[in-house]
């Protein structure tokens, strides 16, 4: 199997240390023809009602661990070459991404297949708060 090199690891960056445009570009550029196939997800801050602000924090360590955990599981449940899970945390305005997965296979289908599992484990296993600002001041805790 082909690993992608010259990544950063899974895990939480601060907003502002990494680039998730640049990141796919070097994972892209990466690529050897080892895989047949790369499937790219970003994560991007909604337009949601009266939302002017989304604070993202997470428990970093355990978040790291949890993300990782998930990359390594389902990349030897469905035989990927790689599976990266990229998250800022900070403040977000709407439009702004705030995750990148990146997932290498020979096969479409297994990638395929191995996306959806990706994106919903991130959003609920790894300790990672959203808070919502909202136009008027008020502000609301989520867990999505």
């Amino acid at each position: 199997m082909y690993v992608m090199t010259n990544l950063p690891d899974t895990g939480i960056y601060k907003k502002g240390s990494m680039d998730l445009y640049k990141t796919l570009g070097a994972a892209l550029a990466a690529e050897n023809g080892e895989s047949g196939i790369v499937l790219s997800y970003f994560g991007i801050t909604k337009h949601k009602g009266q939302v002017k602000e989304l604070l993202i924090e997470a428990y970093k360590e355990y978040a790291d661990k949890a993300l990782k955990m998930i990359c390594d599981q389902v990349k030897k449940k469905n035989a990927l070459n790689d599976c990266r899970i990229y998250h800022l945390e900070g403040k977000f305005e709407p439009g702004e991404p705030i995750v990148l997965i990146i997932i290498s296979s020979m096969s479409r289908a297994e990638a395929l297949m191995a996306m959806p599992e990706v994106v919903e484990r991130y959003k609920k296993e790894p300790t990672i708060w959203k808070k919502e600002i909202y136009d008027d001041g008020t502000s609301k805790w989520i867990r999505e």
